[in-house]
């Protein structure tokens, strides 16, 4: 699956799966629990998600367009029927043929740098990370309450919860059940757009996290993504 934030005509993607578990018997289980390992630590890979270089050429040609006509674009989108794809339409700056092969980009997901994450419970059942790797830095300071509907972060509470069923086998991470949490930057804010999200792919049982931090006037874009086994 790719997840996609639209903020400030800014379109990021991401992706991180992390997991927990608790020894304690007696505390009700939450959202995050089927999707932490029980070991307490998560113990996966980096990964990210890589597009072929014509489709890139393709994309970066058919968002030049849309920049640059953005009043025509607004208006196209406007019109079209909700959960449609967009029709063709010269001004998008591609060929129809070239607008097809957009529509039916998959990139493919790369296994990178090893990583490890720890999942500590405190005493009142609150989830916590904590990992030395510079590439989870993002996730230092989030925590997650005992019932799990919010998160806490350094960016701001994630109050938006929703479950996750994602069905469609050609997404990037395939089938899979999850959780997320997000909050969405207002318009014209300084302030980014922030979703975690945790999950379990079918039909290899594998785990699946993500973190994703929308770029701002001071800082770039931060992500992460992690697969990892669950125990």
């Amino acid at each position: 699956m790719l997840v996609a934030f639209r903020d400030r005509r800014t379109t990021f993607f991401a992706a991180a799966l992390v997991c927990v578990a608790l020894p304690s018997a007696a505390m009700a289980a939450g959202p995050l629990d089927p999707y932490l390992p029980k070991s307490g630590t998560i113990k996966g890979h980096v990964v990210v998600l890589e597009v072929a270089k014509e489709d890139q050429a393709i994309s970066k040609q058919f968002q030049l367009a849309v920049q640059n006509n953005m009043d025509w674009f607004k208006h196209y989108v406007t019109n079209n029927k909700a959960g449609e794809p967009l029709p063709y339409n010269s001004k998008m700056g591609v060929t129809e043929a070239q607008y097809t092969q957009l529509l039916h980009m998959k990139p493919s997901l790369i296994e990178k740098a090893a990583i490890d994450i720890t999942v500590n419970r405190g005493p009142d059942g609150r989830v916590a990370f904590v990992s030395s790797d510079p590439a989870a830095a993002s996730l230092q300071g989030t925590t997650f309450p005992p019932d799990g509907k919010l998160a806490q972060t350094p960016f701001g509470t994630l109050t938006v919860y929703n479950a996750i069923h994602q069905k469609d086998e050609n997404a990037p991470f395939g089938v899979w059940d999850g959780a997320e949490w997000a909050k969405v930057a207002a318009d014209g804010a300084d302030e980014p757009s922030v979703k975690i999200a945790f999950g379990k792919r079918e039909p290899s049982g594998q785990g699946l996290f993500y973190y994703q931090v929308s770029p701002t006037k001071e800082k770039p874009e931060q992500s992460l993504v992690v697969t990892y086994p669950l125990d």
